[in-house]
């Protein structure tokens, strides 16, 4: 019983310590005055910006020129080629289609003889080709934007810093908003 007495004093003494507590700060004013900017500062923000960007590349290089090899020589090495490769299939396996199989590994040989040949061997001459590639690179640039200006207003008597968002020249009349509290101690 005690305990709810005491509960029921402390919910009644809230409600005045708070009213209590407000009326601690008495009065704000708020009063516009004139003041004349003496002073600008432009604030700045700067920051690199990448984007990225296909550039292409070229340059000239020197290439072989070869001699137009015959189709001739060709066939005709594919044609020595599988017949040295059926003999020595033949010769080294009884297998039925062991000569077959070396004939085809021998035209096969001899064919790719054939084409190291005839570029090996056979250049006649250089020429210029242009040879062209596209690379990924970051283009960098530096990037300032305005954030707004820094004035020195004279204004009541002070000289105050206060920033803007909005350009302004040195002369110009401001209305600075000055705001006021009292309040007991």
């Amino acid at each position: 019983m005690k305990t709810l007495r005491y509960f029921q004093a402390i919910a009644l003494a809230l409600p005045i310590m708070s009213m209590s507590a407000t009326a601690s700060i008495a009065e704000t004013r708020i009063e516009s005055v004139l003041g004349t900017v003496t002073k600008v500062d432009t604030l700045t923000k700067s920051y690199i910006r990448k984007t990225p960007r296909d550039e292409r590349l070229c340059e000239i290089k020197e290439v072989p020129v070869y001699k137009e090899g015959k189709q001739g020589d060709e066939i005709g090495s594919m044609i020595i080629g599988g017949l040295l490769g059926s003999a020595v299939g033949n010769k080294f396996t009884d297998a039925d289609g062991g000569g077959a199989a070396g004939a085809v590994a021998g035209a096969l040989l001899g064919r790719q003889h054939a084409k190291n040949s005839t570029q090996q061997g056979n250049i006649v001459g250089y020429r210029q080709q242009e040879e062209c590639q596209t690379k990924r690179v970051l283009l960098e640039e530096e990037v300032t934007k305005i954030t707004g200006y820094r004035l020195q207003v004279e204004a009541d008597g002070r000289i105050l810093s206060l920033e803007d968002p909005n350009p302004a020249s040195i002369g110009d009349r401001v209305e600075v908003r000055k705001q006021v509290s009292y309040s007991l101690k």
